[in-house]
């Protein structure tokens, strides 16, 4: 185990801590609303099966404070016409951070709109910003004064440990000027840096080293979803029914090696696999806290 010599910065958000020196606590983030949740039934409008989301909800809440691990919420948003629906029904049943996601910037943007009217933006997350993300994006979260931003590490042209760098230091191949300062400029004061796991064939285990890199050269709070690469293992390619429950054992390894590389927060996927993550977790971050107890 090891320790960062740069000071690690940390950030409250909603009623976690993200940020801090290996050995203590990652916060877990699971995703609700996302295409074909159960959970939603009408995703244009926002309507939920409400009972449904308490009961989810509640459960991964219930396993967290047992735990003693800190938990988030992300909310998958596809229509800008649901962002607030969606919204409100998380703020009503949870005091969680809450990432806002989507595959187009109309539904996240509506969704800062919306925490502004809620007064709930304190606990806003917007995942997030590239370096290819339009000048609209960035200067529509400087208008809604989002301060609170995952800033991806990511060059399509460059999957290594030093492309990821370098796209948050000096914008690598692409621009004349890093995501960080860039974030900075536009008034982003609390960056959770995102080491951009890609599949397995698009060397994801760089992601793992540019986090460690990345939290000694800016000692700010980095997280990554490598979960995701576990699909796209050869092995389960064609994976039946039947290998679903290896699946799971390989799904949960990602959380401990995510830790063990410095990860202070970690995508896991559908609430639905709280209780088997955050078990996971709690115990890597037990096991850690061990390692290091003698050089904190």
């Amino acid at each position: 185990m090891y320790r960062f010599q740069r000071e690690q910065r940390s950030f409250e958000i909603g009623n976690a801590t993200f940020g801090g020196q290996p050995g203590g606590k990652s916060v877990m983030v699971g995703s609700v609303f996302h295409p074909r949740h159960s959970l939603l039934t009408d995703p244009r409008s926002g309507e939920v099966d409400g009972d449904a989301l308490q009961q989810k909800i509640e459960a991964a809440e219930r396993s967290a404070a047992a735990l003693e691990q800190p938990h988030a919420l992300m909310a998958c948003i596809e229509h800008a016409g649901a962002a607030h629906a969606l919204l409100g029904q998380l703020a009503d049943r949870s005091e969680a951070a809450i990432f806002i996601d989507s595959p187009s910037m109309g539904p996240k943007l509506a969704a800062m709109a919306a925490a502004e009217e809620m007064g709930i933006s304190s606990r806003m997350v917007y995942n997030g910003l590239h370096i290819e993300s339009p000048d609209e994006e960035w200067q529509a979260l400087e208008e809604h004064g989002a301060d609170t931003a995952v800033l991806l590490a990511f060059d399509p042209g460059e999957m290594s440990v030093k492309g990821r760098i370098y796209m948050l230091d000096n914008g690598g191949r692409i621009t004349r000027r890093g995501l960080i300062d860039k974030a900075e400029a536009h008034g982003v004061k609390r960056p959770l840096i995102d080491m951009a796991a890609t599949s397995y064939q698009q060397n994801a285990g760089a992601s793992l080293r540019a986090l460690t890199v990345a939290k000694a050269k800016w000692g700010l709070p980095c997280g990554l979803a490598l979960r995701n690469t576990v699909e796209t293992w050869p092995p389960f390619a064609d994976m039946d029914e039947g290998e679903r429950k290896t699946f799971l054992h390989v799904d949960s390894s990602t959380v401990a090696l995510s830790m063990a590389a410095g990860a202070d927060w970690f995508m896991y996927g559908p609430i639905e696999s709280a209780e088997r993550m955050l078990h996971t977790a709690a115990f890597t971050a037990g096991v850690m806290s061990q390692a290091v107890d003698d050089i904190r």
